[in-house]
């Protein structure tokens, strides 16, 4: 759950000790959204000074208007800021290199200096500085280095929290509340959360010096007499002439575009889903354009939206002022599958495949709604198989065994979408040879299906049966649902609904896009926060809680299965390398010190191209290692799996759900496997064959856990290339 703005308070799951933790730390209250992608050619201050299809600009007021007084106070923005409370605000304490020195600081990437940082809100590039907020408040030039500003929310009466928004540059003082014509207002847009009602609504706050933002007495300015309503991201849309918001309708796995000419009163236009991954709610959405393949003639849109606690899931398509819709290859592989790798064994479209058979009850095969199975999702096509009947039938009382035909295993992997209870041999489906279950999966306690992958390689040859057994009568999700099941050469990732996900690692979320109000950029760069909502208030950080993702430039190119993003990190980091290490052409075979690397902390970035030579082998790096504990970057050459493991590594029981071990398919290119390794002192990111994987995760290691091992199990490995740079601290806190 990340709605929060910038500083998110987050959702309801935070509660008294999150409102302490905000109180006593620099950020006080949750925001979090951003402004849309840098896409110039999105935003107002783009245009030319009188464009053919700008907004008609209001007159600049000689006096604040009084719509936007704080409640209560003075009268006007600009005399509040005059007021004893402004003055208190502004003693918020600004960074300074002697905070950054903690165990677990990140030396390059942003975290406040004290307080909660959850999901980033109203990033904005104008008049030459990089903005971001939390609703705390940081400043940059280059997207490295930051200056962190006071606290920016002021003029409000307390009875709400912010959650996540956006900040707007209002260049042609569309909303009429400008008072300089040479100083356009920034507006802040977010949601304002009710703890005790747990009511969403949307309100403004206005800034005429770009550090304080005053609270706009009208607000709301959109309400949907609803909870779970949040996190607007707004970005103005030139050809229809007017701002955009899109927002979520969270618990509905949908979300929400609004219409305004002035940012304060909105029009609903339409909404999009519930599609791919619903298993948890939807936060922070954005939408933006991306050139496809480079090319600047052909853009699509990208939709990209949380789903909580810790996943970024994105849809590519067309967006025409009112209505997202989805792009025909990807509507097809969402809905139907369509572009998986593999051959479909049985999806259960028409009924049973023939030549399977049922004994017992009666089984169903249906879209779920039709079965009484409401809740289920994730299953693709038309419909699934289950052992649940539906109505005045059976229900979960009933008994079945449903089996396949005989096969020969002629694939590496069966990969399958399944649901239900997590019941073992009393509700699975298993994979049979020579009359014995030699493979098993169940449900994980719910009817969201979600993919399983059997490694079957050393099956090839041998005659196999599937079989479906539910022998579970109680109502505690007593049913088997299966569908989709594939044989595949490509592993699907176990237990993940199917869907596009940004980032396979466990801490990445809450993705924004900058916007660029000064139309210098030719990229789009996002940023994420760095966390997990299933264990953010447990980290063992003592400043306080959360950091930013390194900023990404981010691009859209054509695959076998449709259109995918490529992430990469900004080029500016590279300013913060201090002399490489380099190596080339080394064989790997077990276990190998980087002896020539020796980092004086765990602040450094790994480029290394491996060259796969055995195809049974894994492979890769093992970094903050000390003794037996480290975090291992590698890549699996018999399932073309990509991972990181952290199960091992130190500090990890403060959870237990941190010991994680991530994978993610990833095919080689030319027989080559390319990691581009950033480690942090709390965080490692991993950018894989230039960008078309990425992983990121927080990780917890002793500052003396500073050993780096190369890596390979399983047969030898060559290493084409590696060059090693320990990275400089943006504090300018020297390494001990």
């Amino acid at each position: 759950m990340s709605g929060r703005m910038v500083f998110s308070v987050m959702h309801k799951r935070f509660s008294l000790l999150l409102l302490v933790l905000l109180l006593v730390g620099g950020c006080q209250r949750p925001m979090n959204d951003s402004q849309t992608a840098l896409a110039p050619q999105n935003s107002p201050e783009s245009r030319p000074a009188v464009p053919s299809a700008a907004p008609t600009p209001r007159p600049v007021e000689t006096q604040a208007a009084a719509s936007v007084q704080p409640t209560p106070g003075p009268k006007t923005p600009v005399d509040y800021l005059a007021t004893s409370e402004a003055r208190d605000a502004y003693e918020y304490p600004i960074s300074e290199a002697s905070r950054y020195q903690q165990v677990y600081r990140p030396q390059f990437h942003f975290s406040p200096a004290k307080g909660w940082l959850g999901d980033p809100d109203g990033m904005i590039r104008f008049n030459n500085l990089y903005h971001i907020f939390w609703w705390g408040h940081a400043e940059s030039k280059d997207l490295v280095h930051w200056n962190e500003r006071i606290w920016p929310m002021i003029g409000d009466n307390g009875s709400f929290v912010y959650y996540s928004g956006s900040v707007v540059v209002d260049k042609h003082n569309t909303s009429g509340l400008a008072v300089d014509s040479d100083q356009p207002p920034m507006i802040a847009v977010y949601t304002m959360h009710y703890q005790g009602t747990g009511e969403e609504v949307q309100g403004l706050s206005i800034s005429y010096d770009y550090t304080s933002f005053v609270y706009y007495d009208q607000n709301p300015v959109l309400d949907s007499e609803r909870p779970a309503f949040r996190d607007p991201q707004v970005f103005y849309h030139p050809e229809t002439d007017r701002w955009i918001m899109i927002i979520t309708l969270s618990d509905d796995r949908k979300v929400s575009f609004y219409a305004s000419q002035d940012l304060k009163h909105w029009e609903h236009l339409s909404d999009f889903g519930p599609i791919g991954a619903q298993s948890q709610v939807w936060e922070v959405p954005d939408i933006f354009q991306l050139s496809v393949d480079g090319d600047p003639t052909q853009k699509k849109w990208v939709l990209l939206c949380g789903i909580g606690p810790n996943r970024e899931q994105y849809f590519v398509g067309d967006f025409n002022g009112k209505r997202f819709t989805l792009d025909p290859a990807l509507n097809g592989y969402l809905l139907r599958g369509e572009g998986l790798p593999g051959a479909v064994f049985a999806d259960f479209e028409k009924g049973l495949p023939a030549g399977w058979t049922s004994e017992g009850d009666e089984i169903a095969i249906g879209n779920g709604e039709n079965l009484g199975l409401y809740k289920t999702s994730g299953f693709l096509g038309a419909g699934f198989l289950s052992t649940y009947t539906p109505g005045s039938k059976t229900g979960d009382r009933g008994l079945a065994t449903v089996t396949s035909p005989e096969f020969v295993i002629s694939t590496r992997f069966i990969n399958f979408l399944v649901a239900g209870g997590a019941h073992g041999s009393d509700g699975s489906i298993s994979l049979v040879v020579d009359g014995a279950a030699i493979r098993r999966a169940s449900g994980d306690g719910s009817d969201i299906m979600k993919w399983v992958s059997w490694d079957v390689t050393e099956l090839a040859g041998k005659k196999a049966q599937i079989q479906i057994v539910d022998q579970r009568t109680a109502s505690d999700l007593g049913h088997v649902s299966v569908d989709h099941i594939l044989f595949s050469d490509t592993p699907m990732v176990s237990g993940r609904e199917h869907a596009n996900w940004l980032d396979h690692g466990a801490d990445y979320y809450a993705v924004r896009t900058y916007r660029d109000y000064d139309n210098a950029e030719d990229r789009v760069v996002t940023m994420g926060w760095l966390g997990n909502w299933e264990y953010a208030n447990d980290v063992p950080t003592s400043w306080g809680k959360g950091a930013l993702a390194l900023p990404r430039e981010i691009s859209l190119a054509s695959y076998a299965g449709g259109l995918r993003i490529v992430q990469r990190p900004i080029p500016a980091f590279e300013g913060l390398r201090q002399e490489p290490i380099q190596i080339k052409q080394r064989t790997l075979q077990g276990i190998t010190p980087l002896s020539e690397f020796k980092p004086a902390r765990n602040t450094y970035e790994i480029d290394a191209t491996f060259e796969i030579t055995d195809p049974k082998a894994k492979f890769g790096i093992k970094t903050v290692v000390n003794g037996d504990h480290g975090v291992s970057v590698g890549y699996d050459a018999n399932t073309a799996t990509l991972f990181l493991d952290r199960t091992n590594s130190e500090n990890a029981r403060f959870s237990g759900r941190f010991a994680k071990y991530m994978t993610a398919p990833l095919a080689p290119q030319n027989g080559k496997v390319r990691l581009h390794i950033f480690v942090d002192q709390s965080s490692i990111e991993v950018f894989a064959n230039d960008g078309v994987v990425t992983m990121s995760a927080l990780m917890f290691p002793s500052p003396n856990s500073l050993g780096t091992e190369l890596f390979s199990e399983g047969g030898e490995t060559n290493l084409q290339s590696l060059r090693a740079w320990e990275l400089d601290s943006i504090w300018g806190v020297p390494a001990e």
